[in-house]
């Protein structure tokens, strides 16, 4: 019976083998399909995929093209790029029969042994078949259909012409695959000419060429990892071509001591901002995982079809404005002189637009030059053979008046005759930088002469966190400065500042500091500087973003956490991680807590810190007793005045810099030192030495010596008198060297005329009414001290390192501030490294444009839309794509889209009038004057349509060298409107030197409003005629004075102000409808008051209460 089973099996193993021999014949040998055919593998090969603008109709470009191939034949390529890439992928290629065995077996193990896939066990030739025929999923079937291709490949053609079609469509980067893009791409050689070293990194980067690639990083950090990251696969290929015996030991010695020198060649031809961004995009791992669970490892060879969020004429405008913006700047900043132009262009590499379209900018030649003043015409021959075109008096009008401006100053205006003055810059044979203002009939075209700019800038704009359209600079390739590029924005962070503070309690109808002041933050003394002379010493929120007021805002942002109360106040710090962690029911011990807060975060607690924590907490507790004794405008001098610690120091570091550098100065330099040393004269410990002089003073006046001089006090008092004011009829106790000519000093006769009639408690009362300085009474200062006292006794009795301590000293309160404010830019989408610094509403940090865009658009909708999925880090560049497809329109990719609440809607309806204000009264009034909807002709400067609400803010950074404007279109409702915040669009410019050079000439400043806003108004007013705002605007609308704004109704009033008085609220109350646009007013949340005023509203709603999170860990 045995045998009988025995022989069974026999003959079933025979037949088996048999069977597998047919179907291998069948399928194999005699019937392999047309797929194998070398004329379909190399139309495979060359396989584009395109790229799509938003409509999916309209091609934005196209990816491995021919431009973007080098096809490598096997016996072109080096012998050690052969054995490299055998020896880390495949040992046995050579010999094995199109799958390997042995391989498989011992990846399973590996993989067994290690719990999860470390090693793959598909053969070169399973990889080439994979990638060539496409498997369309991880199933067993499709398995096994990749293995029929591999054996199909391994019958008919060599192992040799197998490699080659491997090493012929594996990715490099982006928009280019195979042995000879890398070998180009990497190291700027052809495949022949590659070393062992550079060939070791191809092979061992073909699985993961992003991985490896620092071409494509964006920060410096990430390059330099890429690189190290490089090494250790360079060496591990090394490793493995040592161990089959490739190569000997000291040639693997001096390998593997090698570094890799990468010098990046020039591939093909550049792409444009948006296909470079696109690329950027398909090569992030997402994007690749995605695909390879359709069974597409590479997507050199997928021919998918990619579909952008990008608007095709919403983008060409965009770069038109950009473009255009710059040429004038560049104008503006350097002239438009002959020696200069010609010098930049002569070796300029770099074609232009090479299409004749409107719109477009093309170089070209200067031809005859005919007419003088408005019959001027200049013949241009346009380069890559597109014609002939003429530049006549309108093409050179905006050139003429930048010119103007640069030669004489910023209120000149241009004449005939300063066009014949350009004119004269310009000679035949002369290349010109021209755009295209029309082509006519003919074929010809009319030319407007523009300069080849040096200053560069981005131009972004944003639906619903999807880029609709960027331009990253005037060339449109290359770095694109939209999406990379960081900057200082300037002001335009005060409406971040604004929104934090009304989350934490602020009203936009609270008025702020805007007097000069100091402010000292763990130790460093910082005096923000006005930019433009206020005439308010205390603005509104509202007006301080109006007028774009430094000293209101930076004051704002050191007292971001006035209006938290103790529960509230500790909430923030335990959500920011800057309270003791709490771990179930146990606190963190005292001494970890006081290490972190001292060691990391720089609070130091000393006993002057604690005595003027003592005066902060007296300050916020005395506010009732100040009441009851009648004091009430003494307290809020109390409230304004510092403390001084560490005053001294800092005056005599001022004085030595006005000491050591008098002579020379200039006389504005001079006056800020001396204003400098007048602010820090004024705290309440300068009032304290006043006051110990002022009871030496008391003690020597009732003294009857007679007559007596000030030297008659002693040293304890000759630097002080007691003087009379005549215009308010009170007595000051204050420096000598400060007295003002209205005040007149009492002498000793005059005062014992004053108090010989007066009772003990008549001259008590007379002595505790003399104001110290002129700032606080005696009587005052002493309540102030007493509270000191006693706070400062309690204090003590507390860890020093207690939250209850630090709760009330500054520089943690500080802190605790201005990381709300990092935090709070992180969850409306800004990813760019903020330091927790003062000068934060002035945009002392780097950030880019497309951050700050997003973080507008968060700011007025109260949604931010960020890319990639929880707990990683976002990825900006797929904010570009819509989504993937194959060729039969299946959806193979859509970016995971995370939309969050961040802002709330009370803060978002009080920020978005602060800045509808900007534009109506302040800083952003051109857009307003500009920007229209309907007339004849719409949306020109100073057409006939009617003005919408528009919203933003200018930003100029620091001595000029950056200028932006960044801002909000709103939406329409519906088909008819009405005008909403939701469905809009965010928009943001910058312009400036890539080096951060001053732009400052003369009486020429590059202002956000000067620099920025002119193209942000030209993308609007396109915005609003592609998108039919004029037709899908009801009647009403569009016929009113001016069109409002729809907000749902939380509760709100449209206050009026005094807009001639910084913006505060007009007495009594009066309630403007927001119809009514053009009177000054701010939209904030209040009710009146019983005695008359308003009482103001206050959100407490900090972002983490509009999204759910949790909290934050690391600090």
């Amino acid at each position: 019976m045995l045998k009988k089973l025995v022989l069974l099996a026999l003959i079933l193993l025979c037949c088996g083998i048999a069977g597998l021999g047919a179907t291998y014949y069948w399928f194999v040998v005699l019937h392999p399909g047309d797929q194998i055919t070398i004329e379909n593998i190399k139309k495979i090969l060359s396989k584009e995929s395109d790229v799509y603008y938003n409509d999916g109709v309209t091609k934005l470009g196209v990816f491995f093209d021919s431009a973007h191939r080098q096809y490598v034949d096997f016996d072109q390529m080096p012998q050690a790029f052969v054995n490299a890439m055998v020896a880390s992928e495949d040992t046995r290629f050579f010999s094995h029969i199109g799958f390997d065995a042995v391989g498989i077996i011992r990846a399973a193990l590996k993989n067994l042994q290690a719990r999860k896939v470390v090693q793959g066990g598909s053969s070169l030739t399973q990889q080439t078949a994979k990638n060539l025929f496409k498997r369309t999923d991880r199933s067993l079937q499709a398995k096994l259909k990749e293995l029929l291709y591999a054996l199909r490949l391994e019958y008919h053609y060599p192992k040799e012409k197998i490699f080659e079609f491997y090493a012929n469509q594996f990715f490099v980067s982006g928009n280019g695959h195979g042995l000879g893009v890398a070998a180009r791409y990497y190291f700027d050689k052809m495949p022949e000419e590659l070393t062992l070293v550079e060939c070791a990194f191809i092979a061992g980067s073909v699985k993961r060429p992003n991985f490896y690639n620092p071409f494509i990083k964006k920060t410096d950090e990430d390059e330099a990892e890429a690189r190290r990251q490089a090494e250790f696969r360079k060496n591990y290929v090394l490793d493995q071509m040592l161990e089959q015996g490739m190569i000997n030991e000291p040639t693997y010695n001096q390998a593997h001591e090698a570094k890799i020198r990468f010098r990046q060649g020039k591939v093909g031809y550049s792409l444009d901002y948006a296909m470079e961004m696109v690329k950027d995009a398909v090569s992030s791992a997402e994007v690749q995982g995605a695909l390879e669970v359709h069974g597409i490892d590479n997507i050199a060879t997928s021919g998918v079809r990619v579909i952008t969020t990008v608007d095709k004429n919403l983008q060409d405008q965009t770069l038109h404005a950009l473009r255009r913006e710059l040429s004038r700047l560049d104008v503006r900043l350097s002239g438009y002189e002959r020696a200069e132009v010609q010098a930049r262009l002569k070796d300029l590499d770099y074609q232009g637009d090479g299409v004749l379209k409107e719109g477009a900018f093309v170089f070209g030649v200067i031809g005859r030059i005919a007419g003088k003043g408005k019959g001027v015409a200049v013949d241009v021959t346009l380069d890559n053979r597109l014609g002939r075109g003429t530049i006549d008096y309108p093409g050179l009008s905006r050139i003429v008046e930048g010119r103007v401006k640069w030669a004489q100053d910023l209120w000149s205006e241009p004449s005939i005759r300063d066009a014949d003055r350009l004119l004269a810059q310009i000679k035949a044979g002369d290349r010109v930088w021209v755009s295209i203002r029309k082509v006519e009939e003919d074929g010809t075209a009319s030319l407007d002469l523009e300069k080849f700019p040096e200053i560069q800038g981005g131009a972004l704009v944003m639906k619903d966190g999807r880029i609709q359209a960027m331009a990253g600079g005037s060339e449109n390739r290359f770095f694109n400065r939209a999406v990379y590029a960081r900057r200082t924005m300037g002001s335009s962070f005060k409406p971040f500042v604004y929104a934090a503070a009304l989350q934490l309690g602020w009203n936009s109808a609270d008025l702020l500091n805007n007097k000069r002041d100091i402010f000292i933050f763990q130790g460093t003394p910082y005096f923000p500087r006005p930019d433009h002379i206020s005439p308010f010493e205390s603005v509104s929120m509202s007006w301080a973003g109006v007028h774009s007021e430094n000293l209101a805002s930076v004051w704002l942002t050191a007292h971001l956490c006035d209006h938290l109360n103790a529960q509230q106040f500790r909430e923030v710090a335990e959500k920011l991680g800057l309270a003791p962690y709490m771990t179930g029911t146990a606190e963190e011990p005292y001494t970890t807590y006081r290490g972190r807060i001292r060691d990391r975060h720089g609070i130091q607690i000393s006993d002057e810190v604690l005595r003027s924590a003592a005066y902060n907490s007296a300050i916020t507790s005395l506010e009732a007793d100040f009441i009851f004794e009648g004091m009430v405008d003494e307290y809020r001098m109390l409230k304004k005045l510092h403390y001084g610690l560490g005053f001294e120091k800092i005056r005599e570091r001022v004085y030595r810099e006005f000491a050591n550098g008098q002579a020379g100065r200039l006389t504005d330099e001079r006056q800020e030192l001396s204003l400098r040393q007048k602010i820090l004269s004024e705290s309440f410990l300068a009032l304290g030495d006043l006051r110990r002089k002022f009871r030496a003073y008391i003690l020597q006046a009732e003294t009857p010596l007679g007559p007596f001089e000030p030297d008659s006090f002693g040293s304890g008092v000759s630097s002080a008198e007691l003087y009379f004011d005549r215009s308010t009829g009170e007595y000051y106790f204050q420096g000598i060297v400060s007295a003002s000519p209205s005040l007149q000093r009492v002498g000793r006769s005059e005062l014992q005329a004053v108090l010989s009639n007066q009772s003990d408690e008549d001259r008590m009362n007379f002595f505790s009414r003399v104001k110290l300085n002129g700032v606080l009474s005696v009587a005052a200062y002493d309540l102030a001290e007493r509270q000191i006292e006693a706070e400062l006794q309690r204090l003590k009795q507390l860890p020093p390192y207690s939250f209850e301590v630090l709760s009330v000293v500054s520089d943690f309160r500080t802190l605790v501030g201005l990381q709300y404010l990092i935090e709070f830019a992180r969850q409306l989408g800004v990813g760019s490294r903020l330091e927790p610094v003062l000068s934060f509403p002035l945009g002392a940090n780097v950030v880019t444009l497309l951050e700050t865009v997003r973080m507008y658009e968060g700011l007025v909708t109260g949604s931010v839309s960020t890319y990639g999925y929880e707990n990683e880090e976002d990825k900006d560049v797929l904010a570009v794509l819509d989504r993937i497809e194959s060729t039969g329109g299946e959806i193979l990719y859509r970016p995971h889209r995370r939309v969050k609440k961040a802002v709330d809607p009370r803060t978002s309806i009080a920020l978005g009038h602060i800045l509808e204000n900007v534009v109506k009264y302040g800083t952003g009034r051109q857009a307003d004057k500009d920007i229209r909807v309907g007339g004849v002709p719409q949306g020109s400067a100073g057409g006939t349509g009617k003005p919408i609400p528009l919203l933003g803010k200018t930003g100029t950074a620091n001595r000029y060298t950056n200028a932006s404007f960044f801002g909000y279109l709103p939406g329409l409702s519906g088909t008819e409107g009405p005008l909403t915040l939701k469905d809009g669009y965010a928009v943001g410019v910058y312009v400036g030197y890539d080096d951060n050079r001053v732009m400052r000439r003369s009486s020429t400043r590059i202002t956000g409003a000067a620099g920025a806003l002119p193209a942000w108004i030209d993308i609007v007013n396109m915005l609003i005629r592609e998108k039919g705002y004029a037709d899908r605007l009801g009647e009403v609308d569009r016929t009113s004075a001016g069109m409002s704004l729809a907000r749902d109704n939380l509760g709100q009033s449209n206050f009026s102000v005094e807009a001639e008085r910084g913006g505060v609220l007009s007495e009594p109350p009066r309630v403007i409808a927001e119809s009514d646009r053009y009177k000054p007013s701010i939209l904030t949340f209040g009710q009146p008051g019983a005695g008359g005023g308003i009482v103001l509203g206050r959100n407490y709603q900090p972002f983490w209460k509009n999204n759910g999170e949790a909290g934050f860990a690391g600090n």
